[in-house]
């Protein structure tokens, strides 16, 4: 079995060149991490979440496993695997009550996805304490079905396994870029 890789697109300066490779999310237009501001826990939680959406896709462990390394080589031996089950154990419940299919992008893509984006609002609200913004961000990851319990505590698990990596300035600041970028996004859906 072949080693499981990150996908890139290929770039040039001009879009008008018929043998020029786009990835979806530059296609889509869909936003560049780099501008909003994701921080290296966050850029970790997001190609964790993206292998393993890729593993439910097609069924095959080699996206898992890349995630396991990955996480190892971030967080290391011990702590990266249970981050994946984090990871994992999030996804699950959002699974079991969402209604329809995740959009999400392939590991180490640059762009960001309308659902990747609302999972990492959620997130970084479970992390800050709002409640008013983790139940806003419950309602769209779950395309506005009721949260359970198990889906808030699957929320709260992987925030807190984040939190250890948030500079403590990200939690003294009242509005950091990314939340007044996240408000924007908000409010364009």
């Amino acid at each position: 079995m072949g080693e499981y890789k990150f996908k890139s697109a290929k770039t040039s300066a001009t879009s008008d060149q018929p043998d020029e490779t786009v990835c979806a999310g530059q296609a889509l237009g869909f936003p560049l991490q780099a501008s909003l501001g994701f921080l290296p826990i966050e850029n970790l939680t997001l190609d964790v979440f993206r292998c393993v959406c890729d593993v439910y896709a097609t069924a095959s462990a080699q996206a898992w496993e890349f995630a396991v390394k990955f996480a190892e080589k971030q967080l290391g031996p011990v702590d990266g695997p249970l981050f994946v089950a984090r990871v994992t154990a999030f996804l699950r419940a959002l699974r079991k009550e969402r209604r329809v299919g995740f959009s999400y992008l392939s590991p180490g893509c640059q762009h960001v996805s309308p659902d990747e984006l609302t999972v990492t609002g959620l997130l970084k609200a479970a992390r800050n304490g709002d409640r008013s913004a983790l139940e806003h961000g419950l309602a769209l990851a779950l395309d506005n079905a009721e949260a359970t319990d198990s889906t808030r505590i699957a929320v709260q698990w992987l925030a807190e396994a984040q939190l250890p990596h948030v500079p403590p300035t990200e939690h003294d600041s009242a509005q950091s870029e990314f939340d007044k970028q996240t408000v924007q996004a908000i409010y364009l859906h």
